[in-house]
């Protein structure tokens, strides 16, 4: 049987360091270009590869706020789209899954 407080703990501390992460990201993205164009071509792709990073991240904050509502409210461990409940060495290995293997 999962400890479902124990995964909950666990999926706290990984939307904590998500969160953090974001904000850097956000931080970066925020910052004025530079005024040489060779700088500003340069930071320019730079900012692509950190809204690439932003997205991915905001994603998995997403997959992992919706697991820790799964938990609060009874449903975790059942997959979203089949209701049949997900192996627990796929819960080992990604606690935010909420679909099971056939649904994925």
């Amino acid at each position: 049987m999962v400890d479902h407080k124990a995964v909950r703990a666990i999926l706290q501390t990984q939307l904590d360091e998500l969160l953090a992460r974001a904000q850097e990201i956000d931080g970066a993205l925020c910052t004025p270009g530079s005024r040489d164009w060779e700088e500003n071509a340069i930071e320019s792709e730079d900012d692509e590869v950190l809204t690439s990073l932003s997205d991915t991240t905001r994603g998995e904050i997403a997959e992992v706020q919706l697991a820790i509502h799964l938990i609060d409210t009874g449903r975790y461990g059942k997959c979203t789209i089949c209701h049949k409940a997900i192996l627990p060495e796929r819960l080992a290995a990604i606690p935010y899954a909420n679909r099971c293997i056939d649904c994925a």
